[in-house]
């Protein structure tokens, strides 16, 4: 009856939205961001209809088909149990295969003290799964602390006052020991990994980054609808930002321009990556926040990068290169005309059916016919590179190294899955002129029956 009403309520949070839009109340807020994004070019990136936001995004019966692969997985690698661990708190690095399963994360600092005395139950939690079942969640939190309504799992267990040693003692009750798989090696801190295992020694606990992979490489008809909207709305936000640097305003103006938008759209962000320089040896941002309080030159080179979860929880992070003024040297112009023009033609050479491998050589044979990487010269350790990976609610996993190499750019190891309609992934080049300086540019798109989708509309080129 609980998941009824929660399904009702979806529907009539998703009408309230829709008619807001049609008010004079949406028109007159829309036209209070003339200025941060808000002209007619931004309205067209944005789309006929604004992003209805993440708060009911999906219905139980699109869990239930994401545990259901997740059983399959499980199958095949021949486990009966499974641990997976996220942590969420103030950041939204290693919050994507908890929230992609039961729509849980916690609203913590992250900022717990250095202590086992807890479990840093504001931070980190888990899903078990069992062969035949579903998910259970497994909180550190009280029945308050929690959003019940809005989540989705077959059973929560809630563990006080110690998440680890709790979670432990569970485990035993239930008599599961012998290999279970785990997802988030890398995510729990060593101080409550060890008394996790301390406390389950009938348990041989098995690395598997990659068993979450392949339930969630193609995207459901929801999910891919959602992306549709995210790419609508961080295409304006990207928009807004360039514009901002093309015309000299400080980089964090700019930055506040996309925000708005973001924000103002239901969505978010994790990083809005903004560098300029007459020759900007890194195309992303070293800034603490990504961006800083300089505002370019006339002629000087410009990236803006946005990346995060940007509707939902679901990640995008499209970038583009250009020069503050719009009136490139030749040099400057070739350079960012080639990174775009490599890109663009990575982005066409994307075939259903090819596997990574065959994808990644056809991006280096397109790179040493246009002779992209000539001149360059390794100002910065992104210079003359190229890759591509997957998103959804994190960043990563899926990846299309450059070539025939096993691991690409920023250690991402090659897949080994096929490329399938329903897939959304990336593909990025940064470029490097001896003299001149670096450029870089990232398409996230679709995976069609004939091609790709492409996500994020910005204009690539802004001259």
């Amino acid at each position: 009856m609980r998941n009824q009403s929660n399904e009702e309520g979806r529907e009539v949070a998703s009408l309230d939205r829709r008619s807001f839009l049609k008010t004079s109340a949406s028109s007159t807020l829309f036209a209070s961001m003339v200025g941060f994004g808000g002209d007619a070019s931004c309205a067209e990136l944005r789309g006929a209809h604004a992003p209805r936001g993440f708060e009911n995004a999906f219905g139980r019966d699109e869990y239930e088909a994401r545990w259901s692969r997740v059983q399959a997985a499980m199958a095949a690698a021949g486990y009966e149990n499974l641990v997976v661990w996220q942590r969420s708190a103030g950041t939204y690095d290693k919050v994507g295969d908890v929230y992609w399963m039961t729509n849980f994360q916690t609203y913590g600092t992250g900022q717990d003290p250095p202590t086992d005395a807890t479990g840093a139950p504001w931070t980190f939690s888990a899903v078990l799964i069992r062969k035949g079942q579903a998910p259970e969640l497994h909180v550190g939190l009280t029945e308050e602390d929690i959003d019940r309504p809005n989540l989705f799992f077959g059973k929560l267990v809630m563990h006080e006052p110690n998440m680890m040693m709790k979670f432990a003692e569970y485990l035993r009750k239930m008599g599961i020991e012998g290999r279970v798989a785990v997802v988030g090696d890398d995510v729990l801190p060593g101080m409550s990994d060890r008394v996790l295992r301390r406390h389950t020694p009938q348990i041989e606990w098995v690395a598997e980054y990659r068993l979450l992979q392949g339930p969630q490489l193609v995207k459901s008809p929801r999910e891919i609808e959602l992306y549709r909207e995210a790419g609508a709305l961080v295409s304006s936000a990207l928009d807004a930002a360039m514009k901002a640097m093309i015309s000299g305003e400080r980089s964090c103006e700019a930055a506040a321009r996309a925000a708005s938008i973001l924000i103002a759209g239901g969505g978010g962000f994790h990083r809005i990556s903004i560098n300029h320089g007459p020759m900007m040896q890194n195309v992303l941002s070293k800034a603490y926040y990504g961006y800083d309080t300089r505002a370019p030159n006339p002629g000087d080179l410009v990236t803006v990068w946005i990346y995060g979860p940007i509707l939902a929880g679901y990640w995008m992070d499209p970038g583009r290169t250009t020069v503050c003024g719009t009136r490139p040297t030749p040099t400057q112009k070739a350079l960012v005309e080639d990174c775009a023009n490599f890109v663009e033609k990575m982005v066409k050479a994307i075939a259903p059916g090819a596997t990574p491998r065959e994808t990644g050589i056809r991006w280096a044979e397109i790179e040493r016919e246009g002779k992209y990487f000539d001149g360059g010269k390794r100002d910065s350790w992104m210079s003359g590179q190229a890759f591509g990976h997957g998103l959804g609610t994190s960043l990563g996993g899926f990846s299309i190294p450059l070539g025939d190499a096993d691991i690409g750019l920023f250690g991402y190891r090659r897949s080994s899955e096929i490329l399938m309609p329903g897939m959304v992934l990336t593909a990025e080049a940064f470029l490097s002129r001896h003299g001149i300086g670096n450029a870089g540019f990232e398409n996230n798109f679709i995976v069609t029956e004939s091609g790709t989708e492409l996500l994020d509309k910005a204009p690539m080129l802004y001259w």
